[in-house]
């Protein structure tokens, strides 16, 4: 590989975006994306980037497995274990009484004293959204409700 090569390598590992990544290599903008998608076929090149990755997971604790148990805490995660709620609104569970597992699939908590409605509010991940991306990494073919299709494997 040549040192630009070489570059556009560890360009593409920051974002994964291949025009860009050949854009800070160095190559011409106007014809970036076509060079991108040339580079990424390069058995050479494509080698690197899987090496670089599997380091980078190996380095970091990042594996396939774990981000899909992240995303099945999102998915499958009991709002009844974080919260109450009735005629006075919700009420959250102390922060000590959650779970490593459930408080992972709370994204933000913010006091609303002073406004209203008065107290914490929480909001948690988009379950839909990870939903449909724990279904692409186990590789199913989820249909759009709207379009009555069956899912499938």
């Amino acid at each position: 590989m040549t040192p630009r090569q070489k570059f556009f390598v560890l360009e593409y590992l920051i974002d994964l975006d291949a025009k860009a990544a050949a854009i800070r290599a160095g190559y011409a903008p106007r014809h970036a994306r076509a060079r991108a998608a040339a580079l990424l076929r390069r058995a050479d090149i494509a080698d690197a980037i899987r090496a670089a990755m599997a380091e980078r997971a190996q380095r970091t604790g990042i594996t396939v497995e774990r981000v899909i148990e992240e995303y099945a805490r999102i998915v499958f995660a009991d709002l009844r274990l974080v919260a109450d709620w009735g005629a006075e609104g919700e009420l959250l569970a102390q922060c000590s009484e959650l779970s490593d597992e459930t408080a992972a699939t709370i994204a933000f908590v913010a006091d609303l004293t002073g406004q209203r409605p008065k107290g914490l509010s929480r909001e948690s991940f988009d379950k839909r959204k990870a939903l449909e991306c724990l279904a692409r990494l186990l590789g199913l073919n989820l249909v759009e409700p709207k379009s009555g299709a069956a899912l499938h494997a």
